[in-house]
Order: structure tokens, then sequence, then C-alpha cells
């Protein structure tokens, strides 16, 4: 029996009516997926246009609410940077938390009038996830219930009984196309309410969500039926309001009282929520870390002068002021409770330029000495909380981030959340799936356009494609699907539902994600550790694990000074060295000729997308080729050590502050803004108030539009100085090793992987060291890359591609228990490999100690009893074994696979070492033909937004850098990928009268 139900609200006036009665709307966002059709900015401007000023977030779930907050929270951000008055129209505009979900079959929505009653949501919904989802057991978290200190709402009148047969507060949500039911909750004095559900506004709106629909079930749109119909569509508020339910007073009346009863209550959001260090809690934090600092600070430095002691002092008032003292204390514990008290890892970020963190050992780089900007991590004036970034080495992040959960309980920790939203590529995919369209015709598509970003209007030259190009062009920006942050963490003091809702983490293991991004958690005020993975640690680590006692006592320190290491990065020979090792990078050492510290930091920061027109002017004036005149005493004040270039994102934030007259805070959104997908919408304003402030503080124009047009560079992603200076001191340890100790360098190097180039490109470098390279060998190679004396580089069989792993493994572990194989029949007895393993490890050369005159041919007969009479099969030579190696392993050891494509196609008459005869007097403009493997490449877009290409080209003589203009790619109708082996045209050309450079023709 239905039970009748008084909801509590608020007393309200008894005479309604639509022109004075405050209404609101709910709204579904396109984070409902596979539902939802409209992103954030259009959700909020059809509310207002429909006459709401009271919207709700009613999306499936809560990971839309904070993007719908900071997309209004702009629109008055922007008439502020404006200089005008607040907006009338968004004037009172109040944006509510709501969540749709399903219970026992039926739909319901919940909207908090409470804290408690938020947390009840959030445990909701995060239950449901983790029981819809493998994931980790949560304890405290159980079973999905509908949530108290909400109001409930029910989507139909069987949902509204389940929930009043369970004691709980509900009323029915109804539509004007439900009519018969809202008469019949009326009559039986239930509560009816009825906001408008804003789910879409045309036809158009309806076939979006038809195809996320589709998208979503992975079925084509002829087969998918929309979960809503015409009839729903959304109106004007007006006439909304005249249609019955709404005209009836009683549902009036109720919907007014409900917006009346969520509007009483905010949710907590912008106060930092800071977890306290375990077996901490209780204690005087402050005391601790001043007390912990000081024994740091004494530990580093022999005798702290007055400038240390100072700055120590004002970095630990500041940090106690704005109560962060538990985040350093709680990173602390994490760092060693993962590794000990003196862990190997890398401090890096805006954390990097605080004393506090190089004291606690949580940063690698002096932030006094080489003046790093604490202002950049900690303000007064911040608002958002700050993070700390620490790499660890790769394969040791996720053991580090599942002992924080373990640690730290797994009710109280989850891992941020990334926000993927459709580009060009996955909209056009997505949308030709829907209809149906063959993979065969994507790939037609992909021929012509690198990364798929100028597919959409390639596509629009065959009429077929049509109306998958308007729906493609349409669902791009729209949210996609949730993926995993690379390390973002976050712990919180009691149970993470008080906070935000989490659920198991896509392809991670006994690890949750919030379903908010880094700006939702940051935004709200959740402070993130990210633990990040750096495999150059790998490298460094495992180098020293072999080189023992020949590592310096201070490795850090004696690599900066070491001059032999400061000559390898000056003369660009940095090919391996983490951070610089990419051609530009390598290009700008070699043009500048220095290796100091200092001056790798800068260049590490300088080398960025839009910068390239900065980066000539700065490396003429630090050669002395370009006369420095300052066009206002700031830049002389500020960048003299950058030749009055802006290099860090500190200088973005110096120079508004001393020319624009901006607080630090405000600099500092700026500064952000620079990074995010949607900073070329936003930019302008932001440059409006710029230009105004050093307009009102009397700054040439001139200088002002320098000023501005280095700022701009900076769009994309850019560097503070703390983040460059802790990876130039990762660069430093790196490239120590490579000058010293080059074969166990390039072992590691390769071993670890993920560096800039194929491990083919770092074997080429390792022989052009004087190294010798041998390949896989049953007897004397290891599963990782390892050095054979200080000349030699054996190959890993972890490089055989076709082996099975766990036989390998048998094979090695054999060999260590009963030692070395006597012979292939000796070694095949005892492993008992598969075949398949066995002909890939035959393949790539690991039987050739057993083989005559290297002929792999008659090994592969052995596995089956050796070669049978009377057959006589052609011996492998020296080509057919770098065929079987390119196939296996992805590298030769005997014939570059230029100088196989040479021999075997014809042509090319010259090398890639014939590029820099320039250097040693020939004229530039040489004409120059030959074949050559793609080991690196990079696009970029001219003025005219047109793609050209810098591309590394390596053959058996050795490396060149070349460029290839837009002609070149319009003829070539694709651009050069890695691992390619071409067929080169071009002329010689001499940079700065320094680099030699290929035009390719």
């Amino acid at each position: 029996m239905i039970r009748a139900l008084v909801l509590c609200f608020v007393p309200f006036v008894e005479i309604l009516s639509p022109l004075v009665c405050p209404m609101f709307a709910l709204g579904i966002s396109d984070f409902s997926i596979g539902e939802g059709v409209y992103p954030a900015k259009q959700l909020l401007a059809l509310a207002r246009r429909l006459g709401y000023r009271d919207l709700v977030c009613w999306d499936r779930g809560v990971a839309g609410y904070p993007k719908l907050r900071a997309e209004l929270e702009w629109i008055h951000e922007a008439r502020r940077l404006e200089g005008l008055p607040p907006d009338p129209r968004w004037t009172g505009f109040r944006l509510h938390l709501g969540s749709r979900f399903t219970w026992r079959g039926h739909g319901y929505g919940a909207l908090p009038f409470t804290d408690a009653g938020y947390a009840a949501l959030n445990r909701l919904l995060s239950a449901q996830a983790h029981d819809a989802a493998p994931g980790p057991e949560i304890s405290g978290l159980g079973a999905p219930e509908p949530p108290q200190g909400c109001v409930l709402l029910a989507d139909d009148l069987a949902g509204l009984d389940a929930l009043l047969r369970e004691g709980l507060y509900a009323a029915l949500l109804a539509h004007p196309r439900r009519a018969q039911e809202a008469r019949k909750a009326l009559a039986a004095g239930l509560e009816v309410v009825a906001p408008q559900v804003l789910r879409f506004r045309t036809a158009e709106g309806l076939e979006m969500h038809r195809l996320k629909r589709a998208i979503e079930t992975q079925a084509t749109l002829i087969r998918t039926e929309a979960l809503w119909d015409p009839a729903e569509a959304a109106v004007p508020r007006a006439d909304w309001e005249a249609r019955f339910p709404f005209g009836e007073p009683a549902v009036e009346k109720a919907t007014a009282a409900l917006l009346e009863r969520i509007s009483g209550w905010n949710l907590h959001w912008g106060e930092w929520v800071l977890a306290e260090p375990l077996g901490q809690e209780g204690r005087d934090l402050d005391a601790l870390l001043r007390e912990k600092v000081r024994a740091g600070v004494a530990a580093r430095f022999k005798n702290p002068g007055g400038e240390v002691l100072a700055r120590m002092e004002r970095e630990l008032d500041l940090i106690s002021s704005m109560r962060f003292a538990r985040y350093f204390l709680l990173v602390q514990d994490i760092v060693q409770a993962a590794q000990g008290a003196t862990p190997r890892i890398c401090g890096r970020g805006s954390g990097a330029a605080s004393l506090v963190s190089y004291a606690l050992g949580l940063s690698n780089v002096d932030p006094v000495a080489t003046n790093l900007m604490f202002e950049r991590f900690l303000t007064k004036e911040r608002k958002d909380p700050p993070d700390m970034d620490i790499d660890f080495a790769w394969d040791e992040r996720e053991d580090v981030i599942q002992k924080v959960f373990e640690r730290y309980g797994r009710d109280r920790v989850a891992m941020v959340a990334n926000h993927a939203f459709f580009k060009a590529k996955g909209a056009l995919r997505a949308v030709a799936q829907a209809h149906g369209r063959p993979d065969s015709e994507l790939k037609q598509l992909a021929r012509y356009v690198r990364g798929w970003e100028g597919g959409l209007v390639r596509a629009a030259e065959n009429p077929a494609w049509e109306v998958i190009l308007r729906q493609a062009l349409a669902l791009k920006g729209h949210f996609h699907q949730f993926s995993v942050h690379p390390g973002g963490t976050v712990v919180t003091p009691g149970p993470f539902w008080e906070h935000a809702a989490f659920q198991p983490a896509p392809a991670k293991d006994k690890v949750s994600t919030t379903s908010w991004d880094k700006d939702g958690v940051e935004n709200y005020g959740l402070v993130k550790i990210d633990l990040l993975g750096n495999r150059s640690l790998a490298v460094i680590r495992d180098a020293y694990a072999v080189l023992g006692d020949a590592v310096p006592a201070d490795p850090g320190g004696h690599s900066r000074n070491d001059p032999d290491t400061q000559a390898l990065l000056a003369r660009g020979d940095s090919i391996g060295v983490f951070y610089v090792e990419s051609p530009a990078t390598r290009q700008l050492q070699q043009r500048v000729k220095k290796g100091d510290f200092e001056t790798l930091v800068i260049h590490s920061s300088l080398i960025r997308p839009a910068a390239y027109r900065w980066v000539d002017r700065y490396v003429k004036r630090s050669r002395g080729e370009e006369a420095w005149e300052p066009s206002d005493p700031v830049f002389n004040e500020l960048l003299s050590e950058s030749f009055g270039v802006l290099v860090y994102q500190e200088d973005v934030i110096k120079v508004c502050v001393a020319l624009a007259g901006w607080s630090h805070f405000e600099a500092d959104q700026l500064r952000k803004l620079l990074g995010k997908p949607d900073c070329e919408a936003k930019l302008p304003y932001f440059e409006a108030r710029f230009r105004r402030g050093c307009a009102e503080r009397g700054a040439r124009p001139a200088t002002v539009d320098e000023a501005w047009d280095m700022i701009r560079t900076f769009q994309g992603y850019s560097f503070c100085k703390p983040h460059s200076a802790s990876y130039a001191q990762v660069s430093f340890e790196s490239a120590w090793i490579k000058a010293h100790h080059p074969a166990e360098f390039f072992a590691s190097v390769v071993t670890n992987q993920g560096g800039y180039y194929p491990a083919i490109a770092y074997l080429g470098d390792a022989r052009r060291h004087r190294l010798v390279v041998r390949g896989p060998d049953a007897n004397a190679s290891a599963w990782a890359f390892t050095a054979e004396g200080e000349q030699a580089l054996r190959v890993g069989l972890m490089q055989v591609q076709g082996a099975l792993a766990k036989e390998v493994e048998a094979l090695l572990e054999n060999r260590e228990q009963q030692g070395p194989f006597a012979n292939l029949d000796d070694l095949l007895g005892r492993v008992k490999p598969s075949v398949t393993t066995a002909e890939a490890l035959c393949a790539a050369g690991a039987f050739d100690r057993w083989a005559p005159d290297g002929d792999r041919t008659r090994l592969m007969w052995a596995r089956l009893g050796g070669v049978p009479p009377g057959v006589r099969p052609r011996p492998t030579d020296a080509f057919d074994r770098a065929d079987l190696e390119m196939a296996t392993m992805a590298l030769t050891l005997e014939i570059h696979p230029a100088a196989l494509a040479r021999v075997r196609k014809g042509g090319g008459p010259d090398r890639a070492a014939d590029v820099a005869k320039v250097l040693a007097g020939e004229k530039p403009g040489r004409h120059l033909r030959f074949w050559a493997l793609v080991v690196a490449d990079k696009e970029v877009a001219t003025e005219k937004g047109e793609r050209m290409q810098f591309v590394t080209f390596e053959d058996e003589t050795g490396l060149c850098e070349a460029v290839a203009f837009p002609p070149v790619l319009r003829r070539r109708q694709r651009p050069f990928r890695v691992g390619e082996v071409v067929s080169i045209r071009g002329r010689t050309t001499l940079q700065d009268g320094l680099l030699p450079v290929l035009e390719v023709g």
C-alpha cells in the first residue's frame, strides 16, 4: 500500500506565480555517457536561454558537476578581465548538485541538502560502481542503498512505491507525457514535483542522443533505440510551467519548496582537504615539520648561511599559516614507506622550489643556490591546492601506488581520473562505425593525415560521408570516457566518499579512481600527490648497480662539475641522456656550445613548440652575435640570465606582476590557462587585461608587444624552473655515465626502453662511441642488455620478439643452475622450448655459436632432427641474417637497414655523413641521394597552418638532421615515420654556420 508522504519542506508562500516563483531545471550533460548531448558550456547557455536561473546537474554520477561549475565561474571571470561589471543575465544564476541512479530496477534521482546527504550520495555511487565492475574490496563502503539526507525523486509510481515501502522519503518526478501518473499520485496524497529535465532541444539533439547510444552500446544507428522521445524536448520555462502537472498548485508549491530546501545547503568547495601522515594523528605537525626541516638543512648544508636559514623560516611560517605542514609530512611518509630513508627519486615540478622539500629529501636540487622561486609553489593568495610531483623508477611506480592504498586504506585513497574528450580521429571513427562503415575506409583516410586531425576535412571530399562528417564535427569536443591520471593520488582524512565519488580504475588492479579529473579535484580542494614513473631513474639505478664502487660518493654534485660530462653535453652528444636527447635540444646545445648545469636548465625549458623564433634570438644573444638592449628595465632585472627571453613559467608570472601590476595569484591564473585545451578561446581576455595594466603603468607599446608575444609561446606545455632544474640533475647523472662508462650506459638505456629513439638508433650511437655490439647468445646473453667489458655491448634475450618470456626465463634459470649449454641438442633437451620460441631465438642469432659460418638455415632443421638426406638448404648469408634480425628484434647486427635497401634496390650513392661535409669547408647546396632509416620525427605547423616535419635519418655512417617543408610532404602525401627505410633526396645547408642540415627535396 502506498503511504502518503510529507517532505518537511521549509514553509513557502501560499500564493505562487510563475512570474515570481523561483523554479529550476534538471540538466543532463555529456558526462552522462551514452545519453547526454550537451557539453557544460552549451547546457548552461540552454538553461539560461530557456529562462532558468537555477540548474541542477542531473547526470548519472557527479563527474560533470566541476566542469559546469568551472564554466559558470569563467562567465563571471571573463567579465572581470574585461573590466566590465557582472553580466545581469548571469547574476544570481545558481548551480546545484544532483545525480540520477538506478536501484532495484527503478530510476531515481537524489539532490543532497546536507553534507551527510552528499556523502551518502557519493557512497551509493561508489558502491554501485564497485559492484558493477571488478575492483578492490573497500572497507566500510557497504551495499548500494538510496542516500539519506537527500531529496529522492522517483521516475515512476512503481519506483516511488519501492522507496516508500522501505520507509524512505521521496517524491514523483512528473512529466507532461506522464500526466495520468501525476494525477494518481496527487489523488493518493503523494508529493509530486515537476522541474523540467533538459535532455535535448532540437531534432539534431535527439539525433546526437541516438548516436551516443549507438557508440556506447557498440551498435549501428539503425539498430539503436533512443532512451528519450520527441515529447521530452526542452521548452522555454513559461511554456513548461503552463502545462499540467506543473500548473497544478500543489505541484508548483512542492517544486518551489524543493528548490528552497536544496538552496539552503552549499557544497564544500575550495577549502583544502589534507590527510595527516600515518601515526601522527593528534601531534603538533607544525612543530614536527620544523624539527625535521632543521635537521635536514643541517645535513644538506655544511654551514648554512643566513640566506638559507632566513628562507627556511620564511617557508615554514607560510606553510604553517596555510595549514600545509601535514601535506609535506604525508608525502615524506609515502616516499619513505615505499623506498626507505634514502630513496632514489626525483622531486620535480613547483614543489622542488621549496627548501623544505629539499631538507626533507623530497627534491634533489638546492633551491637557494639555483635561485628557485618558492612563490611558484605556495603563496598566501593561492586558492587551488599546490601539489608535488615525485618521480620513481618506471618499474617501481605501480608498487609505490599500491603501497599507498595498502598503508592508508582503500577507503581513503583514490587516483585522479583523466577525462578524455572526442578529438577528430576518435569522433570520425566512432561515428563511421555507428553508421556501419568498414575499417578499410578509415584506413584510406589515415593515409592522408597523420594523427587524423585533418581527417574530417579530407572526408568532405567524399559525398557519401556527408552525414558522417556532420555528426563527427558535432561530436568533437564532447566527453568520451574516463581513464587514469599518470600518477595523481589523493589521500583523504576520513572515508573518501565524504568528499567525492570513486570507482574501479580501468585496467588497474586494486586501484580506485575519482570520477573527477585534475581540475575538478583541485577546485574542490583535494590535494593530490603525483607519483610518477621515470625511465631514466631506472637507467641510472641499473647502471650504478653494475658500476658499484666506481660511482662517486656524491654523484649529483660530481657529475655537474665533471669536465668530460659538460663537454659531452656541450657538443650535443646526448642521445640516450634523459630530457635532453631530442634533436631540437641536441642542436641547441651545439649552437650555444655550453654544457654547464645552469645552461642546461635553460635549454631544457626553452625547447617548446611555440618558442622557435625566440630560441634563435636567445642563441644569437648568447653567442654575442646580436646585441641585447632591454626595451624595459624589467627585462634586464628579471631575464638577464636568458638574455631577455622568457624561459620558465615563473617568467610569465614575474613579467605580469612587474609590467601589468598583477598579483601573483592573478598571474598564476594566466600561467595555468596557457597549458589548458581551451586556452585559445580564453586568452584574449587575459591579453586585454594585461595590456590595460601595462598601459596604466606607462609601459611602452613595443615592450608590451614583445612581452605578450613571448607569453603566447607558453601555450600547450611549458615548465617551471624547479621542474627543469630537477630534471637537469637527472640529465647530468645520466650524461656522466655515458661519458665515462658508455657500455653500461647503453645497456641500461636499451633495457629500460621508452626513450626518444628506437633501440636500433641507440645501438648505432653505441657503435659511434666505439662499442662493439654483440648479438643475442643462448650462453652469453641475459634477459637484459649487458656490458661485456668496457668496449662491448651484448643484446639481451628480451629483444627477441616471438620468444615466449616464460620459456626464455626458464632457459636462463636452467643455465644458471646447470651451467652453459654444450650444444643445441643439449639446450633443446634440457629446456624443451616450444617451436615458436626455438625458431625465434634461432632466427635472431641466439644459437649462432653452434651454426657453421652463421648458417641459421641448418639450425632451423635441428628442432626436427637435422637436415634430411639429399636436402641442400641455401646457406644463410649476411643479408638473410639482417632480414631475420629486423623481423625478430627490429635491429640488425652486421648490415644497417639502409645499406640493405641500397644493395637490394640500387641508387643512393651518397651517405648520411656527407651532410656534415659542409663543416669541413664544402660549399652548402650539394645535392645528395641516399638510403636512410628514420629514427626520429617531429611535425610542426607553419604560420600559414601548413605541415612541415623535422626528421632524423641514420645510415651506417652516422646521423643527419633534415627538414621536409610543406611542398615535400604534399608530394609525398604522408609524413616520414620512425622505423621506415626511405630513399632521400635533398641538398645540404648550414644553420648558424654550425649545424649541417639536409633540406629534403
